[in-house]
């Protein structure tokens, strides 16, 4: 029961930070949930078609820097109405529903997005050399760090977990590729995620956080 409660307090901190009853905060993070899916949605349709970014450009008549920025889910000029249109010249066609925002869920993918920033930043190391490091194409960081609806392949977890010396298990669940979550993991992960703030650079504060959540992480018996 304890565990329980404190995962319940843990999703409450994440949501009076993020939305409480601050309606520009409500708007914002649904402008970020839309922009990251948007984008998303943009590149699995380019990438199912088989097309490079400039090749899609001339398909919709645009140019190949900005199918670059439309792929970015921190562009803020994303647009329905250019979804559908790349859609269309694909033969696809776009479907808008609505869905309750779970944010037991949501604190699992924040903190892993932010499990993934700082443990790079920590290292001392760009986009290009991590990528190179671990073995996996520099699109694929920025997806990491940057797309909360993105799902890294097993292959990527693998290679993340050797990397890291983290279990590969404890990624997978915050990653959201496994759905049975230990309470006290979706405790520690919503803590983590609800108290880390500015990412300007990596503050005293903010080591010390990640540290103490790699530590949780690598521990055998949680």
């Amino acid at each position: 029961m304890k565990g329980d409660k404190n995962t319940t307090n843990a999703i409450e901190i994440l949501h009076r930070r993020y939305i409480k009853d601050q309606p520009e905060r409500k708007a914002t993070l649904q402008e970020e949930r839309i922009s990251a899916q948007v984008a998303q949605l943009i590149y699995d349709l380019r990438k199912d078609a088989g097309l490079n970014q400039k090749q899609l450009a001339d398909l919709v008549g645009t140019t190949q820097s900005v199918v670059s920025r439309l792929e970015d889910s921190d562009y803020e000029g994303h647009s329905l109405s250019m979804l559908a249109k790349i859609a269309k010249v694909l033969n696809k066609q776009v479907k808008i529903d609505t869905v309750e925002v779970n944010l037991e869920a949501l604190s699992l993918r924040q903190a892993f997005q932010l499990l993934m920033k700082l443990l790079r930043k920590k290292a001392g190391l760009n986009v290009e050399q991590f990528a190179h490091k671990v073995g996996i194409e520099p699109y694929s960081v920025i997806e990491l760090e940057q797309n909360i609806s993105h799902r890294p392949s097993p292959i990527m977890l693998f290679k993340l977990s050797n990397f890291y010396k983290i279990p590969q298990i404890k990624l997978n669940f915050l990653a959201g590729a496994t759905r049975e979550i230990p309470s006290e993991l979706q405790n520690q992960a919503s803590q983590f995620a609800a108290q880390s703030d500015s990412f300007a650079k990596l503050t005293k504060e903010e080591k010390e956080l990640l540290d103490e959540f790699v530590k949780f992480l690598r521990e055998e018996n949680r």
